[in-house]
């Protein structure tokens, strides 16, 4: 696979359930040890699916949902758009980036890393702002390549239990000239 061959757009809702099996592929590989088995194991693919119907088509404002393709298959899926609260507000965020374990390492996810910074930017936003979790040293890495840091704040996600403890990197995009 080529980058030539890799492309992103704007998701639909067509997308949908795609889109739930990536997520639920991509966390069951990426969280297993960090969230529960019973948590991961009753990802439900048909109510995910419902939830990505809803939000493509009632996305919260300002909010964008990108999707990777690799050749004709959406492979992953990005969300970025304002920054929930706190000292970010005024910042862009990635909400969230996954792509399928089966696709990882072929470059769907820097191709679709690399146009949501884009959609930020076009966005108006300098700064913007991601959570990831402390254990997820793939990702981390990942981040940490493209100059997006940690910036110092940290979180006890408590919508899980155990709660999953996230760090914040951030990045300043550089000026238009």
């Amino acid at each position: 696979m080529t980058t030539s061959d890799i492309s992103v757009r704007a998701a639909t809702e067509d997308d949908a359930a795609r889109l739930a099996e990536i997520h639920v592929a991509a966390w069951r590989a990426t969280y297993r040890g960090v969230m529960t088995d019973q948590y991961l194991d009753g990802l439900d693919v048909g109510r995910a699916a419902s939830a990505w119907r809803r939000n493509i088509r009632e996305p919260r404002e300002g909010t964008m949902h990108l999707v990777v393709r690799c050749g004709n298959e959406v492979t992953g899926f990005a969300i970025v758009g304002p920054a929930v609260g706190g000292p970010a507000a005024g910042a862009g965020q990635l909400h969230a980036i996954n792509v399928h374990p089966d696709w990882w390492a072929q470059g769907a996810g820097s191709v679709l890393f690399a146009a949501a910074e884009q959609q930020l930017i076009e966005l108006g936003y300098e700064r913007a702002v991601l959570w990831v979790a402390k254990s997820n040293d793939r990702a981390i890495s990942f981040y940490n390549n493209r100059r997006w840091l940690h910036d110092g704040a940290t979180l006890e996600d408590t919508s899980f239990d155990p709660p999953v403890s996230e760090n914040r990197h951030s990045r300043t995009f550089p000026r238009a000239r």
